[in-house]
């Protein structure tokens, strides 16, 4: 081994002892020019490292050059502070007068995953709720994927906060729904939202497999018991609840998620979803005037993608929102579009009082200053959230925000100018989710997940037993006014709002005193948005008509107006 080792030596230049003296002399001259070789590797590597950098960063940050990041070059080009209450002179206390226009709609919600129950009577297809929440999905249609359960006990997402909280039973609603109508019925409830469950309609997804005329006659029956009872029908036709069978991403079934060969997204869920839409129109529109295609994209896509949402599944998650959420959202804008399409094809807008629409959701993002930065990472943080989804619709051409597609660069998927022209318009009201409100800092160093450079904070405002909602009526106020600015004033229906506790009884609960703080303040700012503002606001539909399961947090959180 000691003469492998002299073998290796680098500088040998000879072998005998005699000529040690001439070998230390040529060393000498050698060592200077490899010590000046060995900085100027050093050097080489430093700045080949500071241009990769430099290109990563420029990447990441495009735009950040830029007084106000994803506007323009200039100061003037950034965004003016949000009205009303620039001064930021918050009201605190509600205002006791004036009325709401007598054709204005007030309603009550809910959804099917958090109140129906019954998931394995009847027919009903598996959901990849049930698969989230650990639910025994053993042998129900749909439920044979890949990472589907094969054995109770089934596993759970390691997402789902309340552990062994699930939607089995919820309110037992599928079981309970005319004492259910009868309870709104007491309220003199006139409108009441309600969304379909897509995998209890057509079991696995494929309408190949067929489809469940016990559903279908189940929710027959309950439209006109509400009809029979003086309650107006508004039907959602998916909350959240997606067909197991649609998504198994190791054989090919991508669900809201699915890509081509490119990595594009490729709208592979587009014919059974037009196929679901289409039987539900067809059965139920004779009777239902108002629909909606999706409730919060920006949630089940957004949230879904790792963030605490099923799916929830690593094929589809990634650490900084680089992908998934964006390819998911293109998809559901292009089956909302689809949908549509259907819709008007069968209820011309021309002959018929139909209307469909779509539901976001966003909270009002208030900048903490009057600094421009912080102004513009405010616009930031509201436009990518409402305006991913809106502006395709609302804006004037069919597709995503400018700053998000300057922002968000190769991550942002592309429509065809045909998708353009079936987006652009497609949607007769602008239906919105609202909760709380925040305020927003610019933080050059933080890009986020939604990649708006906003640091959030809710210094001063009132926390519901939700860790993410913090009160604030005016915030409503401004997103209205946001809205009208935005997109030319549309009819506006508010579809959900509400507050939640952690009653622990009936009699705690009953005394409700946040939740009726809550609504006071939002209803007197919906108010002030109507009459001084003059936003066309036509709705408010409050969350929810019964405490239910608020999916990853199980039923530790109740938002009902009715304690179950």
């Amino acid at each position: 081994m000691a003469n492998r080792a002299d073998d290796r030596r680098p500088l040998r230049l000879s072998d005998s002892d005699e000529d040690a003296p001439r070998r230390g002399m040529q060393l000498k001259k050698f060592v200077p020019w490899l010590l000046l070789g060995g900085v100027a590797a050093v050097l080489l590597g430093v700045l080949i490292s500071r241009y990769v950098w430099a290109r990563e960063e420029t990447k990441e940050t495009n735009g950040l050059s830029e007084p106000c990041p994803g506007f323009g070059k200039e100061i003037e080009d950034c965004p003016a502070y949000p009205k009303p209450y620039e001064n930021q002179n918050y009201p605190v206390e509600p205002t006791l007068n004036g009325t709401f226009p007598p054709t204005f709609i007030w309603g009550l919600g809910t959804a099917s995953y958090q109140i129906e129950g019954a998931y394995r009577e009847d027919g009903r297809g598996a959901s990849i709720w049930d698969t989230f929440a650990g639910a025994d999905t053993v042998g129900m249609p749909g439920a044979n994927c890949s990472y589907c359960c094969t054995e109770a006990p089934c596993k759970i997402n390691p997402a789902m906060k309340a552990k062994g909280a699930t939607g089995n039973v919820a309110c037992d609603h599928w079981h309970t729904w005319k004492d259910d109508i009868a309870l709104m019925k007491s309220m003199n409830l006139k409108h009441y939202r309600f969304s379909l469950a897509w995998p209890r309609i057509v079991p696995t997804g494929f309408m190949k497999d067929g489809i469940n005329e016990k559903a279908l006659m189940w929710y027959s029956n309950f439209i006109d018991e509400l009809l029979k009872n003086g309650i107006t029908p508004y039907i959602t036709l998916y909350h959240w609840d997606l067909p197991q069978g649609l998504l198994d991403p190791a054989n090919g079934k991508g669900g809201w998620w699915s890509t081509n060969e490119t990595g594009h997204p490729d709208g592979w869920i587009l014919p059974e979803w037009n196929a679901y839409v289409q039987l539900c129109f067809t059965r139920f529109g004779n009777r239902v005037k108002t629909w909606l295609t999706f409730n919060e994209a920006w949630t089940f896509t957004y949230l879904a993608s790792g963030w605490g949402k099923a799916p929830g599944i690593p094929d589809y998650s990634d650490k900084n929102n680089l992908k998934w959420p964006w390819v998911a959202g293109h998809n559901i804008l292009l089956a909302h579009a689809s949908a549509v399409k259907i819709f008007r094809s069968m209820y011309p807008k021309a002959i018929s009082d139909h209307k469909i629409g779509i539901t976001n959701n966003c909270d009002w993002r208030e900048p903490a200053t009057s600094d421009p930065k912080d102004v513009a990472a405010a616009e930031r943080s509201v436009l990518f959230w409402l305006g991913w989804f809106a502006d395709p619709i609302f804006g004037p051409n069919g597709d995503y925000p400018e700053p998000m597609k300057k922002l968000y660069g190769e991550y942002l998927p592309e429509f065809t100018e045909e998708q353009k022209k079936d987006l652009k318009g497609s949607a007769d009201f602008f239906g919105l989710n609202h909760y709380g409100t925040g305020f927003a800092t610019y933080d050059k160093t933080k890009m986020g997940a939604d990649r708006s450079y906003a640091a959030i904070h809710w210094e001063g405002l009132p926390r519901a037993k939700s860790g993410w909602l913090y009160g604030a009526g005016w915030g409503l106020r401004k997103l209205l006014n946001w809205v009208k600015n935005r997109y030319d004033n549309p009819d506006v229906y508010l579809t959900e709002g509400g507050w939640s506790d952690g009653a622990p009884t009936a009699k705690e609960g009953a005394k409700d005193a946040g939740r009726m703080g809550y609504y006071s303040n939002y209803t007197s700012e919906v108010l002030k948005a109507i009459n001084i503002d003059e936003c066309n606001v036509k709705s408010y539909f409050a969350w929810s008509l019964m405490d239910n399961f608020e999916w990853e947090m199980g039923y530790q959180e109740r938002f009902g107006v009715t304690y179950t």
